[in-house]
């Protein structure tokens, strides 16, 4: 159902009624009419967002490490196909009901009773929380100007003090808050919840600008506040601080001028994402004195880019490890400068870079160091990120949303070519289809003036191909494992079952022979087959019972039927089959040919028995363990291991100080058998359960879980950490 659809034009119009009473017609006429330009307007991105939500969990799914995950994505998927539309639905009436109470929410805040309340706050609801007032208080400081100008002509309207924050019925922070109430009825996970939350960030929040700037020019157009305009006050550095303040003196006043609220500084300052709150950030780090630059002159954006196509187009041409080295913010001044410094005429100023460049400079120094050190080290991943650098900075000169957009080409690039790297090429199965696409890339970046989007999408569907390919051969293997583990546990049961029958009726010679190996095979055979109640296994225990002697036998011809049917089932030739069989029923031979009871009994025992080969490909390599001679705290993580379900990953520490990760694909609880599997789905180490246990407490192995954030998203959380901190020392 569409956003605008007549359904709900005619909804508004019923509802006219509960507009406020204090709102003249004019008033609720233009209210009227900058709702129905919100629901036009949000239908594009409304749909954007879901369809990339939805594109999102497809992806999850298919890079998923376990069917649990995979699983959990189809779900979500299904949840919310088949409540779009009264998602949708909730959307619109909680919009609506916001531009209902214009004006409303300082009366009811001041009318309110100041109460103090404590009370604990659930996970889940404060994780929604912090994700939600992130992205409004984004929103916020990015359409800063348009949404401050819009609260001024909708509190006229209202006829109440200035609207911002929640007061406002179409801004970011009421928008949130109606995404929340129309997502709380989705039965969605935490995790599915918050990237939901971030498709709406990056569809709908980041577009918001236009949609203010068209209810700002109808209310303008209308002669609401046509001579209002608002300043938008750029980030200055101490150096240039005093001369913006002397142009902004010296500055004549025509207009009314909305200074910017608390509340949106506040939100500047809390975002990760905005170049500005990261330089902000940078600059309270630093805390670096006024420099005079004397006679040096700034270099210019045009000729940063020339300098920056020269080192990109050398390094380019030296395919080797210095040029691949990851390289530090001065290091990465002083070669832009020399490089700038090339052919300047004598007695010319030298050259220097401004302050937004040099911080542009700094951050994506930064962004690679906190990604190299995600990394494993002399691994493939940090040769190829080293690559990238020389372009990544190219473009974070030129397009500022580089640091801002979370979709962007370059910080898409760098985060795919970063991770597969990391996770299929830096161990000894690495998949040289891949690398090689990888290095391909890297190297076209190096020579291109462009960032393309379809060279992360092919390295993400290659990656994808190699996840559906592991996942296809750690199933197989570990369905491997689980028939063998049934196959010994049959075979061991029909052993039992035939050893108490024997220890009643002890039979000799060949027969004893034939009934330990070739009789044990049938009944381990049926074990597989059929449950030990099932009534076709207890036949095979009765003709067991008749041939040991404990019960009668009233037809001879049709047990010796069913005897040679079941021998011939665990692959025995026929004929082979009813010599046996008439062995086992003591039938005499009158044919001189037939074999003596020594000839019978060593064929028999050279024979491979049923499953043997098959059992041997299991064995462990070590005998396992006596887990009463295990330490108490062995003993309580072999438990807690038998009680997990498979899936998770563990690190294991090599011999040459590098961590091997491996995933438990499978486990048997009874037996301490344990598959552990690569990345690439192959069999790794050979280890019992017991010994896994063994290396958890020891500290050579550890539990390894997955982040749910991309590893550049983690590098800015860990930028925009550090740099608070350091702020925060400094003050």
């Amino acid at each position: 159902m569409s956003l605008d659809s007549p359904s709900r034009t005619h909804a508004a119009e019923a509802s006219a009624a509960a507009w406020r009473a204090e709102l003249s017609p004019r008033a609720r006429q233009h209210v009227a009419h900058s709702l129905a330009t919100c629901m036009a307007w949000l239908e594009a991105p409304l749909q954007a967002s879901l369809s990339e939500f939805d594109q999102r969990l497809f992806q999850m799914a298919d890079r998923a490490r376990n069917h649990i995950e995979q699983q959990a994505c189809f779900e979500s998927r299904h949840v919310l196909e088949r409540g779009t539309a009264a998602f949708r639905e909730r959307f619109a009436n909680g919009l609506r009901e916001r531009f209902i109470r214009l004006g409303d929410a300082g009366e009811q805040k001041r009318l309110q009773p100041e109460r103090l309340e404590l009370s604990l706050v659930d996970t889940t609801e404060q994780e929604e929380n912090d994700s939600l007032s992130v992205l409004s208080s984004r929103a916020e400081a990015r359409h800063a100007g348009v949404l401050h100008e819009l609260g001024f002509r909708l509190a006229v309207l209202a006829a109440s003090a200035p609207l911002d924050g929640d007061g406002q019925p179409a801004g970011p922070r009421a928008l949130a808050s109606v995404l929340r109430e129309a997502a709380t009825p989705m039965p969605l996970s935490l995790a599915h919840r918050l990237l939901m939350f971030q498709c709406f960030d990056a569809r709908l929040m980041a577009s918001l600008e236009s949609l203010y700037a068209s209810l700002n020019d109808h209310l303008r157009d209308n002669g609401i506040l046509p001579q209002l305009r608002v300043v938008s006050y750029a980030r200055t550095t101490a150096s240039t601080r005093a001369a913006v303040n002397a142009r902004a003196e010296a500055a004549p006043v025509r207009e009314p001028v909305a200074a910017p609220t608390p509340a949106s500084e506040a939100a500047r300052s809390e975002s990760i994402s905005v170049l500005e709150s990261l330089r902000d950030l940078l600059s309270k780090r630093t805390r670096e004195p006024a420099v005079a630059h004397g006679a040096a002159r700034l270099a210019s954006t045009d000729e940063l880019q020339i300098a920056l196509t020269a080192l990109q187009g050398h390094l380019s041409e030296v395919a080797d490890h210095a040029s691949r080295e990851i390289r530090s913010a001065q290091r990465l001044r002083d070669e832009l400068v020399t490089q700038l410094s090339i052919n300047r005429p004598p007695g010319s100023p030298p050259v220097s870079l401004s302050p937004e460049h040099s911080d542009t400079v700094e951050l994506t120094a930064m962004l690679f160091e906190t990604l190299a050190q995600e990394l494993t080290k002399q691994g493939a991943a940090r040769s190829l990120l080293g690559g990238l650098q020389w372009p990544v900075l190219r473009t974070a000169v030129t397009d500022k949303s580089f640091f801002e957009q979370h979709d962007h080409p370059a910080r898409k690039l760098v985060n795919t070519v970063a991770e597969a790297a990391n996770d299929w090429l830096d161990h000894a199965d690495a998949d040289p289809v891949l690398a090689e696409k990888l290095e391909r890339v890297v190297g076209e970046v190096a020579v291109a003036t462009a960032i393309d989007p379809r060279w992360a999408s092919d390295i993400e569907n290659h990656v994808a191909a190699l996840s559906r390919k592991a996942q296809v051969a750690e199933r197989r293997l570990a369905e491997a494992m689980e028939g063998r583990e049934r196959l010994a546990t049959a075979r061991k049961r029909a052993a039992e079952l035939m050893a108490e029958r024997m220890n009643e009726r002890s039979p000799r010679g060949v027969l004893r022979i034939l009934l330990e190996r070739t009789w044990s095979d049938v009944l381990a055979l049926n074990l597989l087959r059929n449950d030990e109640k099932s009534p076709a296994f207890q036949a095979s225990l009765e003709i067991t019972d008749q041939l040991l002697g404990r019960t009668p036998v009233a037809n001879v011809a049709h047990l010796q039927a069913e005897v040679e049917t079941r021998l011939q089932h665990v692959g025995m030739h026929a004929d082979e089959a009813a010599e046996v069989a008439r062995r086992l029923l003591r039938q005499q031979q009158e044919d001189d040919a037939a074999p003596t009871n020594t000839d019978m009994a060593m064929r028999l025992r050279t024979r491979p028995r049923f499953g043997e080969d098959v059992l041997a490909a299991i064995e462990p390599a070590t005998p396992p363990d006596d887990e009463s001679r295990l330490k108490p705290r062995i003993r309580a993580e072999l438990e807690v291991l038998r009680h997990r379900e498979a899936g998770a990953w563990y690190e294991f520490m090599q011999a040459d100080g590098t961590l091997a990760r491996r995933k438990l694909a499978w486990f048997s609880a009874s037996s301490g058998r344990c598959l552990l599997v690569n990345a690439n789905g192959i069999r790794a180490e050979d280890i019992t359960l017991a010994q896994l246990a063994t290396a958890l407490i020891e500290g050579s192995a550890r539990e390894y879980v997955p982040p749910p954030s991309s590893l550049l998203d983690r590098a800015w959380h860990a930028i925009a950490g550090s740099l608070r901190m350091s702020a925060a020392r400094t003050s």
